[in-house]
């Protein structure tokens, strides 16, 4: 990239994307996608696109503020001068504002996606390179019975990775009975995992992990508050099942953290929570160092935007065994008009140059997102 590349525009697009189907959660529902698309412009007129799903839960942003983040400190700081390359842009990002890891995530994969076309280059090829054109894609489940569960885990027939939403159940033990239906629908060679989303007390995780035959999960994902450490610390002892942790990392010091006081076999890597896909390709790095295992994902529901630069970071870090979560099949319509394809439970990495997803400017101003919506 010449040492002298010059923006003239970075801009915030704010939007509200509805989903097919309302997604549960333990922590919430979720009906609408409040997400923030960023686009840079450089002085030629090519264009980079961003995407950083507003998650309070995670990152404590809403997208209002988002936007504003972008528009009176992100985008200024990238302008004032001309960028050296991705390292120095995140280096301003970082330095513009405290916190807004969500914010600083989509300016900054909206500077790596213009670079990258400008170079005529994957964008994997700027997050040191391409290991898979295919990753591993998991078909999330949350329904609001049991019965509508286990049928729509029937469903994801071709997907070798599901993903179970639980705590919003009876008991523990109920989604005891739910995960080993589900494993028996499935059968032993499926990538079978469970997502609590912080919903139980340190005491019904461990009932949950009693209760638990061994081989039934392939790993439990964050089931006690993301401020304790001693329940996760005891989860992991359980033996159950490997541990994920996703709402308690928020940065990289979280990472050690957790190895240290063996709270985690694995973690949850999002560019929201860690401030853009640089920082996410040394997270991942860090966890293998750390004996940790990863699995990669956008929050719900991040558009085709989101799905492509995620893509892209899931093809350059060293392993996907733990399944990549894109989730813009979710979405009633993308705000693209061509976003990553799934073929036999394969997410295909968008071809290049950049991330390969650029949004449809009719969709952008039919769900931009408006103060009283």
């Amino acid at each position: 990239m010449p040492a002298s590349l010059r923006l003239a525009a970075v801009e915030p697009w704010p939007l509200a994307l509805p989903l097919r189907h309302p997604m549960r959660l333990a922590s919430e529902t979720v009906a609408v996608a409040e997400t923030l698309l960023v686009r840079i412009m450089d002085e030629d007129g090519q264009e980079g696109w961003g995407e950083a799903s507003s998650a309070p839960t995670m990152t404590g942003e809403l997208l209002p503020g988002m936007a504003a983040a972008v528009a009176r400190f992100l985008g200024p700081a990238l302008l004032a001068a001309p960028i050296a390359g991705p390292e120095e842009g995140a280096r301003r990002l970082h330095r513009a504002i405290r916190g807004n890891a969500g914010a600083k995530s989509a300016v900054e994969t909206a500077l790596l996606d213009l670079i990258a076309r400008r170079a005529g280059l994957p964008l994997s090829a700027l997050l040191g390179g391409a290991r898979r054109d295919a990753v591993p894609a998991i078909r999330m489940v949350g329904e609001a019975d049991p019965a509508a569960t286990l049928a729509a885990v029937g469903a994801a027939a071709g997907f070798s990775h599901v993903k179970l939403k639980l705590g919003m159940g009876a008991s523990p033990e109920a989604d005891v009975a739910l995960c080993i239906a589900a494993r028996a629908r499935l059968g032993a060679g499926a990538h079978l995992s469970g997502d609590v989303n912080m919903a139980w007390t340190r005491e019904e995780a461990l009932r949950f992990l009693t209760a638990l035959p061994s081989g039934t999960l392939d790993y439990l994902e964050q089931p006690v508050a993301d401020d304790d450490l001693d329940g996760m610390a005891a989860a992991v002892a359980a033996g159950a099942c490997p541990i994920c942790v996703d709402e308690g990392l928020h940065g990289m010091a979280d990472i050690a953290t957790h190895a240290a006081r063996r709270a985690a076999d694995g973690l949850g890597l999002k560019a929201i929570k860690l401030g853009g896909l640089q920082a996410l390709m040394v997270a991942d790095a860090l966890a293998r160092r750390q004996g940790l295992r990863t699995t990669l994902a956008c929050k719900i529901a991040e558009s085709g935007i989101g799905a492509a630069a995620m893509a892209h970071a899931a093809a350059a870090v060293e392993e996907v065994g733990w399944g990549v979560s894109l989730t813009h099949g979710l979405l009633a319509e993308d705000a693209v008009a061509v976003s990553p394809r799934l073929v036999g439970g394969q997410w295909q990495v968008p071809p290049g140059p950049g991330h390969g997803a650029m949004p449809d400017r009719a969709r952008l101003d039919r769900y931009r997102w408006r103060a009283g919506d």
